[in-house]
């Protein structure tokens, strides 16, 4: 065949890929033709969403734009939150704004810069894991051709999140667990993210919380009533060791941009978790009132789950010791059938149930009686 013959055969197969690709327009996600013969100009069809072309990362893509002609469309699609890079050239021809703007699934603008520089990188775009448009241009084009890579690295978060799966909203916050360490990103699509966890009993709560974005980030700790109970802020590129004091319950962290409009990027933290001491009751008195009893009274302590009341004839409490439990609302207690000219010891310790398992507080001092009758 000769050479004539090869360069119709070549732009016969490049005239039906033209055509399969304006069949796939109805659906933006089809795949389009990839143009890649030596010496030829890929044709310029990606001018709308519909006809957006694969966008190829790692490697220099180019298009040629007029100024009747000014837009190009490219799709792509993250598996999840990602940091999105994306260098932009003007080759040749046109003074106008040198435009690049993202889109999500929707066709919703979540990105845009543009500039009458010739060529200029995109800074801190986040993205979270979906389908995308990426749309290059320049206005008051005269024939300009257009360069640009784009790169993306994953930004591993705890939970991954999408468009259409995340937990941008307190029903959908995402459990976790104290002492464990949670990476999240909050990107151009992805303002707050929410976080819940039980506190068991009565303590302390300590956010150690790491701001890697560029902006400050707020923080704050809702009940399970969505009442806030603490909130705060954490400067760019810094930390924050926060310790706040909560009640048994169930609790939600919202970590958010201070400005929804502004900030980009990464944060860490761990919750650590330190259980308040139960008090230990107070012994009030123990008495022998009637033959063979022993009356003894305490003070009651806020929060308890119950006593343990133990009593012995050994004043080391080693040995022959009877072992009580009592109600969290009761304050005193009688023993019968003590024996008499013995003398008894007594002491109390609360406890609070945390898990199904009961937590001791401290012993009660001890005080002792005599059974005289």
């Amino acid at each position: 065949m000769g050479k004539k013959g090869w360069k119709q055969t070549i732009l016969a197969g490049i005239a039906a890929l033209s055509m399969a690709a304006g069949m796939a327009a109805g659906n933006p996600w089809a795949a389009q033709a990839v143009y890649a013969q030596e010496g030829l100009l890929p044709a310029e069809t990606n001018t709308s969403f519909a006809k957006a072309r694969e966008l190829e990362f790692g490697i220099s893509m180019s298009c040629n734009v007029t100024e009747s002609d000014k837009d190009r469309y490219y799709k792509f699609s993250l598996e999840q939150a990602s940091h999105f890079q994306l260098g932009v050239d003007r080759k040749i021809g046109g003074f106008g704004l040198l435009y690049v703007r993202i889109y999500d699934d929707s066709m919703t603008e979540v990105y845009k810069r543009e500039s009458y520089d010739r060529s200029y990188s995109l800074q801190n775009v986040y993205l979270t894991g979906g389908n995308y448009y990426l749309l290059v241009g320049c206005s008051e084009a005269d024939s300009s051709t257009i360069t640009f890579v784009a790169e993306t690295d994953a930004m591993n978060e705890s939970f991954t999140e999408t468009q259409d799966a995340n937990n941008d909203m307190m029903s959908d916050a995402n459990t976790i667990s104290f002492k464990e360490k949670y990476k999240g990103v909050l990107g151009q699509n992805d303002d707050i993210d929410y976080f819940k966890f039980q506190v068991p009993a009565a303590g302390t709560i300590t956010l150690n919380l790491t701001n890697a974005i560029d902006r400050n980030v707020r923080y704050v700790f809702y009940d399970e009533s969505a009442n806030p109970a603490y909130q705060g802020n954490v400067q760019r590129e810094s930390k924050v060791l926060q310790p706040v004091s909560v009640k048994a319950g169930l609790y939600y962290l919202a970590i958010a941009k201070a400005d929804v409009n502004e900030g980009s990027g990464s944060y860490t933290f761990i919750i650590d978790y330190t259980k308040k001491d139960t008090a230990a009751p107070q012994l009030k008195s123990v008495k022998n009132p009637a033959g063979g009893t022993m009356a003894v009274k305490w003070s009651g302590v806020t929060g308890a789950g119950g006593y343990e009341l133990w009593y012995t004839t050994r004043p080391n409490f080693k040995g022959d010791v009877v072992k009580n439990e009592l109600g969290a609302s009761e304050t005193k207690a009688y023993y019968y059938g003590l024996t008499q000219k013995k003398k008894y010891y007594v002491k109390i310790r609360a406890y609070t149930v945390v898990n199904g398992v009961k937590e001791y507080g401290k012993w009660s001092g001890k005080k002792s009686v005599v059974i005289k009758r």
